[in-house]
């Protein structure tokens, strides 16, 4: 699914600008609504696999009366400010995603880390030779979903990692997929869909430049249509054409560490 993040930070502006006008002004007849509609935009964008740790709100029984004093009983005041609070938060959240990326000029030319961010689907025999491969040319792959200390998004936590400036993807074959009004007959594979966003998403905050994608060729697999990136076909020798492109990008690789060289 696709999501129109431009239409979607308007809704949150004004969800979070209404409900907390409202709050301060003790009306709160728009309070199912807003609920509604922010449990409505949460789920589009953990469809995307984005925020799925947050929780949608709940809703709480409110009484017919209108708010005079202390009107509101301590639920009902407590489930006001919950959601005033989680859409300016989830505003916060957005912002910081779609924050601007550094130039992918400035980051081909700075000082390599040793660092690769390695983005990878369901096949573990391909993303255990690629870590290994890298591993041997004395680089330091990161796997964030397999870090312990983290409790989110890869996405999300990216930014604790801002002084990676490369990344690796590897795509397989992980699904089945056709559409709705076809059959089985026609179904191609798929990479895994939150492989597909995070391609995309560090092709824009990285560059081109600094971002491989490494691939399984498959008949029935279809995959990105991206131009202007270096792909590399997983099959015999793969790593040689990994190491050249490595040292295309200023990695300081030496092939002869690759003990089946």
């Amino acid at each position: 699914m696709d999501i129109d993040f431009g239409a979607l930070i308007v809704d949150l502006k004004t969800l979070a600008f209404s409900s907390k006008e409202d709050f301060s002004n003790k009306y709160w007849n728009s309070y199912e609504s807003y609920v509604n509609q922010y449990n409505s935009i949460l789920k589009d964008l953990q469809t995307l696999g984005f925020f799925n740790k947050l929780k949608d709100i709940q809703h709480v029984p409110f009484s017919e009366q209108e708010f005079r004093g202390n009107g509101f009983s301590k639920q009902e005041k407590a489930k006001l400010r919950e959601i005033t609070n989680a859409s300016n938060s989830l505003l916060q959240k957005v912002m910081l995603l779609l924050r601007p990326p550094k130039s992918g000029k400035e980051k081909i030319n700075q000082i390599r880390s040793n660092k690769i961010l390695v983005i990878h689907g369901q096949d573990n025999e391909m993303k255990l030779e690629v870590t290994q491969t890298l591993q041997k040319l004395e680089l330091d792959p990161i796997l964030l979903d397999e870090n312990p200390n983290i409790t989110q998004n890869i996405i999300e936590n990216i930014e604790d990692y801002d002084h990676i400036s490369f990344a690796i993807v590897i795509l397989s074959p992980d699904y089945l997929a056709y559409p709705n009004e076809k059959n089985l007959s026609e179904a191609k594979y798929i990479a895994k869909q939150n492989v597909i966003f995070e391609l995309g998403y560090f092709l824009g905050k990285l560059g081109k430049q600094n971002v491989i994608v490494i691939y399984k060729k498959m008949k029935h697999f279809e995959i990105p249509n991206y131009n202007g990136i270096v792909w590399i076909e997983y099959k015999n020798g793969w790593y040689f054409d990994l190491i050249k492109e490595l040292k295309e990008r200023n990695f300081d690789v030496d092939a002869n560490k690759l003990g089946w060289l």
